[in-house]
């Protein structure tokens, strides 16, 4: 049987590998198809486009986008748009300028708490992607003032800790339309982690696609829950691993056996609502 995984991170975002090397460790753990999910960004795209080419991987364009409905934070994967439609590279943009001035505040949160550390530093370790936590996390880590990249999050940059900064929050129906109208499908992330049913049932109300149901964090139960939930709604399935690279444990890419008949339901889909191959 073949298998995919349509939810990994690049250094385009927070993860440690370089879009080349994930395709490559995809061809060596015998994946079929991925797609790289990086926050905010769609950079990643031609290089794993390149890259699957040589390595004979099929790479779905995918992003993550985050949304908030009251007190939920809500992770929407998007997958198969166009990566050249204006709507989404305006998006990214956006957001790109957004991470850079919430990073700017949190590190002057950091430096009100007698931390001192530089955004040029930040900005080097992004390696020329779209600046989050993690990153801020890792320079924390490197000049010594926390003891591991988990300890930055408990003690400066998890919510409600000392440097913490919100994003401004953007609504998961404005986060479909961006993912829709450029052609794409688009689902709830790992919602066994922090979401109940009455939020996915609001998603479904406002036009979700489909649901992540295979993740690292849920559980047997989780799995069976939400693809009775899919089936009963007609949505579409997905899964992945997650991978951000091995920051604290293995790379974890295709930790998850996700069949690529769910890949084909999407194609099917895609076919009926977008009248593309």
């Amino acid at each position: 049987m073949d298998y995919i995984d349509l939810h990994i991170h690049s250094n385009h975002s927070d993860g440690l590998l370089a879009p080349e090397d994930i395709v490559r460790y995809a061809k060596e753990y015998k994946l079929k198809a991925i797609s790289i999910t990086d926050h905010d960004a769609i950079s990643n795209y031609l290089q794993a486009k390149v890259a699957g080419e040589k390595y004979g991987v099929e790479i779905i364009p995918g992003i993550e986008i985050s949304t908030q409905i009251g007190e939920y934070t809500i992770h929407l994967l998007g997958y198969y748009f166009d990566p050249d439609f204006w709507l989404i590279n305006e998006y990214v943009e956006k957001n790109r300028i957004i991470r850079e001035e919430r990073a700017k505040k949190i590190i002057n949160r950091l430096g009100d708490l007698g931390i001192k550390i530089s955004f040029e530093l930040v900005k080097l370790r992004s390696n020329g992607g779209v600046i989050g936590r993690p990153h801020i996390a890792d320079v924390l880590l490197e000049e010594g003032y926390v003891f591991s990249f988990r300890d930055a999050f408990e003690k400066y940059l998890g919510e409600n800790k000392a440097a913490y900064v919100p994003k401004p929050a953007l609504s998961p129906e404005k986060g479909m339309e961006v993912i829709q109208k450029a052609g794409g499908l688009a689902f709830v992330a790992h919602p066994g982690i922090d979401l109940n049913d009455d939020i996915i049932f609001q998603l479904v109300d406002l036009g979700l696609d489909g649901i992540e149901i295979f993740h690292p964090k849920h559980v047997q139960s989780d799995i069976e829950h939400f693809l009775t939930i899919a089936g009963d709604h007609h949505l579409l399935v997905s899964g992945g691993s997650d991978c951000h690279g091995p920051r604290s444990t293995d790379i974890m890419l295709g930790i998850n056996k996700v069949p690529y008949y769910y890949l084909e339901k999407m194609k099917e889909k895609l076919n009926k609502k977008y009248a593309v191959k």
